[in-house]
């Protein structure tokens, strides 16, 4: 879950005594007491990228209980990207206000609710006010909101999100054989972002690759690499490979490409604000190739098939990597990357420019290196 410092205060400060006031209520219930639920309720309330690594999970679960209702409470931009979801029937705005919230949810009167946040006690407590009577979710090391579920599996550091994901399916006795990502940009989303290149006179004969400069939450942008990388490697794969370049992000993202394309020695595109999600996914869908940090963007590109290279300084590749055949990954070169586990534990004060010490150790060259790998095999080198 993203979350800024006062929320991850208030969350530890209030939510941890909460979680164990209510424990004492709790009743330990099997699941031998709905064995057949009819009603399940998932539970990720803003993190993009953990959504899409726990689709494998949701689909699994899906195919196990095909004519449960499966309800997601999530952020307008996750369930954005589950409106075409065909596992997901229904969707409850985390947005809406708390007490309207929690009286939906005692209404829906679910049999199951999946948290599928690693961290937060709020997810666990609104998991816990649902009153559904099975209750699963992750056992975190010292982050003691496990007390409200009926049901745990612990959280394992440096194993990739979409194996410990599965594990909750595990539990839940559901065969986990699919482990494959996916997107449902739809048709809409598809014709408009080719009607937004047509615009920005991006050709449909020469391919176009998509850098992603941001990378995490909105005022933290410890895993970005540098802005004047993004150029250098921006000018050279325009040089040696002839290709389109397209700069996306946020809306409030917009300074940092704008900063990236001015500087630029060739004409670049920016796109960045101008998309939704899906959008966003549909154009992954016809570049040649995106190159990103770590972020929601960066697996999103990853379940469109589209080759995409992942920078990593902070977070731990083997843990948040993209999760793809056709992925490339560079890591930081410094002894104390990575650092984080969850995505908030930093191991050191970020730079004047935001930025992590150890994304400055990524080389372009090295990057360079890796678009190569993706690039060469189908483009010819520009003369």
């Amino acid at each position: 879950m993203q979350s800024n410092r006062f929320q991850q205060y208030l969350d530890r400060y209030l939510g941890i005594p909460l979680c164990g006031m209510l424990s004492l209520f709790c009743r330990r219930v099997s699941r031998s007491y709905s064995p057949s639920p009819k009603k399940i309720l998932f539970i990720q309330l803003s993190a993009l990228g953990d959504t899409i690594l726990a689709v494998p999970t949701i689909r699994a679960i899906r195919h196990t209980f095909p004519d449960a209702e499966f309800t997601m409470l999530a952020s307008p931009t996750n369930l954005n990207y589950l409106a075409n979801c065909p596992y997901i029937d229904k969707h409850i705005s985390f947005r809406m206000p708390m007490y309207r919230l929690l009286v939906l949810l005692r209404r829906e009167k679910f049999d199951w609710a999946i948290d599928l946040e690693h961290w937060p006690r709020l997810s666990a407590l609104l998991a816990y006010i649902s009153g559904a009577p099975v209750r699963i979710g992750f056992r975190t090391k010292g982050q003691y909101r496990h007390f409200l579920f009926t049901e745990t599996v612990p959280h394992i550091q440096g194993r990739h999100e979409v194996r410990n994901f599965l594990d909750l399916a595990t539990q839940l006795e559901c065969p986990t054989q699919e482990f494959t990502l996916e997107v449902w940009c739809g048709a809409a989303a598809r014709t408009s972002v080719r009607e937004t290149l047509d615009q920005e006179q991006i050709s449909p004969d020469i391919p176009f690759v998509v850098l992603h400069p941001e990378a995490g939450r909105r005022g933290e942008p410890r895993r970005r690499w540098p802005e004047e990388r993004y150029v250098a490697l921006a000018d050279a794969l325009i040089a040696r490979y002839g290709v389109q370049i397209v700069l996306t992000g946020a809306p409030h993202e917009a300074s940092v490409s704008e900063a990236i394309a001015e500087r630029t020695q060739h004409q670049v595109v920016v796109l960045t604000g101008r998309t939704d999600v899906n959008q966003l996914a549909a154009l992954f869908l016809d570049a040649a190739l995106v190159v990103s940090g770590n972020c929601g963007p960066m697996h999103l590109a990853a379940a469109t098939g589209t080759p995409v290279i992942g920078l990593h300084g902070p977070t731990n590749t083997a843990q948040w990597g993209p999760w793809s055949r056709d992925a490339g990954i560079v890591r930081a070169v410094l002894p104390c990357s990575p650092c984080l586990n969850l995505g908030f534990e930093y191991g050191c004060q970020a730079l004047p420019d935001g930025t992590s010490p150890c994304m400055h150790t990524i080389e372009v060259a090295t990057v360079l290196q890796e678009c190569d790998r993706f690039l060469a095999p189908v483009l010819s080198v520009a003369s």
